[in-house]
């Protein structure tokens, strides 16, 4: 129940930043758009806890542990103990448009929103980060057997995108402008395990 309030937030938060940033504005039609979205949520058990440090070490479903720094975003990070169940959802999506960039675009190419949420006062410990990243792309490279696409961000870094199908690439040509939106998000509650009968 507490999952879902936190990604009901989520939502809120990138939709007033796509709302209220006029940089995420459509000012053209775009000529060829797709999008991709996923998302994975699982269950770790606390199995140490520095809170001077806010390291937290977490036991993952496989039985590996990773150990992460509670960020400030974090509330009361003293109410978790080990042995207590973490539940991390991670949310992604993908969405990119084949076309030339507003003049807009071109002025600011790379616009990053980053927000959190914390968990009311009076509820379980939870925090939620998201950011919004809009891009102005060029497509490097193709291979459409693997299904890949190459492009080349602003700031001169390249990145693989797969699975794309080969329909999508066909009439693209190297050097395309490619406007790419990404949103993520990592939601953090804290579910307290039932005290053992």
């Amino acid at each position: 129940m507490r999952t879902k309030s936190l990604r009901t937030i989520f939502a809120a938060c990138v939709a007033a930043a796509l709302v209220s940033s006029p940089v995420f504005a459509q000012e053209t039609a775009p000529t060829e758009e797709t999008a991709r979205v996923m998302g994975v949520s699982m269950e770790a058990e606390v199995t140490d806890i520095d809170y001077e440090t806010r390291e937290v070490s977490l036991r993952g479903p496989g039985g590996n542990i990773v150990t992460i720094t509670a960020g400030d975003h974090i509330a009361r990070l003293e109410d978790i103990a080990v042995g207590d169940t973490i539940v991390t959802t991670y949310i992604a999506s993908l969405e990119g448009e084949l076309r030339e960039p507003t003049e807009e675009e071109l002025a600011n190419p790379w616009m990053e929103v980053e927000g959190a949420a914390k968990a009311p006062e009076g509820t379980e410990p939870g925090a939620i980060v998201g950011r919004v990243i809009r891009a102005v792309c060029t497509i490097e490279g193709m291979n459409r057997l693997l299904g890949t696409v190459m492009v080349k961000d602003p700031r001169g870094k390249y990145h693989v995108i797969g699975d794309v199908e080969p329909e999508k690439m066909e009439g693209v040509v190297l050097g395309a402008t490619l406007v790419l939106v990404y949103t993520e998000a990592m939601a953090i509650t804290l579910e307290k395990k039932p005290a053992a009968e």
